[in-house]
């Protein structure tokens, strides 16, 4: 199996952003599935891996860690039937729910991301992984500022943020500023030609298990 990304993946890319419609798609539906084969084939190395530091990683295959390449225009103004990234999550437990911490690569035709932690968690789960920021302040604070964690993530702030102290919270708590994120999902950003080196592989692992506290943070405070 392939340990990095081809030329050819990220020019599909290209080409699906500049000629994202139905018929073109139908023209060049077998390069997609290609492309798309390429990250199943990456994830079924990241799994095993994965699974190696953290216990909470399920087991499944890894087509269940991709996205469908059709977005779901049915409520959007932008009826583009294509998304123009392929990307695979790997998640905590044995269902890709957003709540569940995860460990997610994002490729596109100019960059590549690599993430984790919780994205959007419904109400009741916001609350108890504030609340064990909250109690486990220092905990907390040992993970994301590890020399590990900061040589890919400078920040776990989100952009989706509260104005004000979350409801139940000491406004003039000293790490109140942490508490107002929505999100938990710290990112790291590197380009293409990284994605195309053959060493990527190992470069993703070792981002990963800079996230492997975090995630395992979170789970707790979730289960």
């Amino acid at each position: 199996m392939s340990t990095c990304f081809s030329k050819e993946f990220f020019q599909c890319l290209s080409d699906i952003s500049q000629n994202n419609n139905s018929p073109w798609y139908h023209q060049n539906k077998e390069r997609i599935n290609f492309a798309r084969k390429e990250m199943e084939n990456f994830a079924n190395i990241l799994i095993p891996e994965v699974r190696g530091f953290d216990e909470n990683v399920g087991l499944y295959d890894a087509k269940q860690t991709m996205y469908k390449q059709h977005r779901d225009i049915r409520f959007s103004k932008d009826k583009s039937p294509l998304k123009t990234y392929i990307s695979s999550v790997i998640f905590n437990g044995n269902s890709k729910a957003n709540v569940l911490p995860c460990y997610y690569l994002h490729l596109e035709k100019d960059y590549c991301m690599i993430s984790g932690g919780v994205y959007s968690p419904e109400k009741d789960n916001l609350k108890k992984i504030r609340d064990e920021i909250f109690y486990n302040i220092d905990e907390f604070k040992s993970i994301i500022n590890h020399k590990h964690f900061k040589k890919y993530f400078d920040t776990i702030n989100s952009e989706d943020r509260l104005k004000t102290a979350p409801k139940g919270f000491p406004k003039d708590w000293p790490d109140i500023e942490i508490l107002k994120n929505k999100n938990f999902t710290p990112s790291h950003f590197c380009s293409i030609e990284k994605a195309q080196d053959k060493d990527f592989i190992n470069y993703v692992i070792d981002a990963y298990k800079s996230l492997a506290d975090l995630n395992k943070f979170f789970f707790k405070a979730m289960n």
